[in-house]
């Protein structure tokens, strides 16, 4: 089965005009229209979206991490192997296969763990922003159809809030990259409602910014409450979505601060480097000059598994192999507008009937 899908992309060079303009345009609050985009009509089937020709590709690749090692170390054993094929000199080159055999069981047990534990930290960071997407829908959900706005004011403050729940995953995002501050074009306008991150503003916040937003998410709720504007179901449910916010930040904090340990990474680099220079006494006498094409290849496999595990372990930043969380963040900004351009009279269900397909049925 295939559906049509969009592909949206955002201009990132796009600034802002001034803060008294976004602040008079609140109720296009996370509104996409003034972004510059690019929307293309896929088709998304049930199918790995890769081509096998990206193998001649470099992009997204650790080529160039592990390109002058890999040689390096062909050179190192295409040395030996001439010796070897060349010369009598054979007092390096044991008869017995015994130290290869022990030494490639404990690479691959190592390597197999490295892999496995970058992996879980990339997989795990991206469960945890899902659960991030789905507190915000519910939240967002949860300030739109249970707070009765009923003047301006309170208007203003749940489109507001609205922007604020927008404003936590950019936030994080940039928090996530050591990117401090709010001073971003993607961010700046969906603070500016706040008097503390207004510009000119006197002593601004410069660090965790998500935990500001948060903060003012719970004055919002609070006062709702304290306007009669919200129930205590309603309320229980956004003090839930806000927590499990909280949660998300804590675990994305622990997978960014918490690497592989310094030692344990060192130490297969040690025992890679011995194995690779160890590889070319052991094969020579066996593949004879296939030997050099066989350390070219082993090279640039080992080295690429242990890049790789190094490339995905930090899955935060800008590299094509990291998270897309631009990209994340501008679904979630497309579904909070929709929902913000949803008014209450669409969604009424005693205008649900049947009378307009019965009159086209009597008409035919």
């Amino acid at each position: 089965m295939q559906m049509a899908t969009l592909s949206p992309t955002l201009n990132r060079e796009r600034r802002l005009s001034s803060a008294s303009a976004i602040a008079g345009a609140m109720s296009n609050v996370i509104n996409t229209d003034g972004y510059e985009r690019n929307e293309v009509s896929t088709a998304s089937g049930n199918e790995f979206q890769q081509s096998w020709f990206n193998f001649i590709t470099t992009k997204g690749t650790v080529l160039n991490n592990i390109l002058v090692p890999g040689f390096l170390f062909t050179i190192w054993g295409a040395t030996w192997t001439i010796i070897y094929m060349l010369t009598s000199f054979r007092v390096l080159f044991p008869n017995s296969q015994a130290l290869i055999s022990i030494i490639s069981f404990v690479v691959a047990l190592i390597l197999g763990y490295r892999t496995n534990s970058a992996y879980d930290r990339y997989w795990e960071a991206r469960k945890v922003w899902g659960t991030l997407v789905t507190h915000s829908r519910n939240l967002a959900r949860a300030f739109w159809c249970s707070t009765s706005a009923s003047t301006p004011q309170q208007e203003i403050e749940r489109l507001g809030a609205i922007n604020l729940i927008m404003a936590y995953s950019v936030a994080l995002k940039h928090a996530l990259r050591d990117e401090q501050g709010f001073h971003f074009t993607d961010l700046a306008h969906l603070l500016v409602h706040v008097p503390k991150f207004r510009p000119g503003a006197r002593n601004p916040p410069k660090e965790n910014i998500p935990m500001e937003i948060i903060l003012l998410l719970t004055e919002y709720v609070r006062n709702a409450e304290e306007a009669k504007i919200l129930e205590a179901t309603p309320k229980s449910i956004m003090n839930g979505c806000i927590g499990g916010m909280i949660e998300c930040l804590t675990n994305f904090e622990r997978i960014r601060n918490t690497p592989i340990p310094l030692a344990y990474a060192i130490h297969l680099k040690h025992i890679l480097v011995l194995f690779l220079l160890a590889l070319p006494f052991q094969i020579s006498q066996v593949l004879y000059w296939l030997a050099i094409p066989v350390m070219l290849i082993a090279s640039f496999t080992l080295l690429g598994i242990e890049s790789i595990s190094a490339e995905i372990e930090q899955p935060f930043g800008y590299d094509v192999n990291d998270l897309r969380l631009n990209e994340f963040c501008n679904d979630l900004r497309m579904e909070l507008n929709a929902l913000t351009h949803n008014s209450k009279s669409d969604r009424d269900v005693l205008s649900w009937n049947l009378d307009a397909v019965r009159d086209k049925n009597k008409n035919v």
